[in-house]
């Protein structure tokens, strides 16, 4: 008996030594299950956007794309400052990280239905705010590593409406918006239980196109497009 609890002692040093190394070498890519890594993967499945405004005013104190990506990785969750109540959203989680000689804070906003999340810079002493609705559009600064995150609605009208499109392949749309993409964010609606947004990306040749689109089984499903004129298609659901 004496020589089990013996085991038992060794096998738990032996695991806490490695949690140790675990959290201290690998962080958030190793221990997904702790609470603030859980918050970073959960942003990391979003796409990434700041309005072009705060985007502006971030760049003007000197953070870039890059900067915003590391908060992700090595940025510490202030949980205190966060306004995470359940079933209340958006749910705001505030990030601080040093850079030079500052600390620096950031808020990732977390919708109920969308794949974006919206970040803001937090300036001096600042408290973290919820936004329902903003105006003007927001830049894309990330978009998640997925092969299939793009998915055009099979419905004959959304395909109607595709049909305009230059190349109306799902996997050319999800090129062209991760490489050009933004969202109106004044015709989104994000606080819908069906979160709308408004996206425009520019095609190869340069055109801009619009569309609507949700979130659905983790696919950013465009459900509409928009023309200056009706396609000859449209007439058949101009009575419906």
């Amino acid at each position: 008996m004496q020589n089990i609890w013996k085991r038992f002692s060794y096998y738990g040093i032996g695991f806490v030594i490695g949690l140790i190394f675990v959290i201290f070498f690998f962080q958030n890519r190793g221990c997904a299950w702790l609470p603030a890594n859980r918050v970073k993967n959960t942003i990391l499945d979003k796409v990434l956007v700041v309005p072009e405004d705060e985007w502006q005013r971030m760049q003007a104190i000197g953070l870039n794309k890059e900067d915003v990506l590391s908060f992700l990785n090595d940025g510490k969750v202030l949980f205190k400052s966060s306004l995470k109540d359940m079933n209340v959203y958006p749910k705001v989680y505030v990030f601080e990280k040093k850079k030079r000689n500052d600390n620096i804070r950031l808020q990732f906003s977390l919708y109920d239905d969308s794949f974006i999340a919206l970040v803001h810079h937090l300036a001096n002493d600042s408290e973290a705010q919820r936004f329902e609705q903003l105006d003007g559009y927001g830049v894309f600064l990330r978009a998640p590593r997925d092969s299939a995150l793009v998915f055009v609605d099979p419905s004959k009208y959304t395909q109607c409406k595709a049909s305009g499109l230059d190349f109306p392949d799902k996997e050319n749309i999800e090129k062209q918006l991760v490489r050009t993409g933004s969202i109106n964010l004044s015709k989104s609606n994000l606080m819908l239980p069906k979160a709308e947004h408004h996206l425009l990306y520019e095609e190869v040749g340069g055109r801009k196109v619009e569309g609507k689109a949700i979130w659905f089984e983790s696919r950013i499903t465009f459900k509409d497009f928009f023309w200056d004129e009706a396609l000859p298609c449209e007439e058949s659901f101009s009575n419906l």
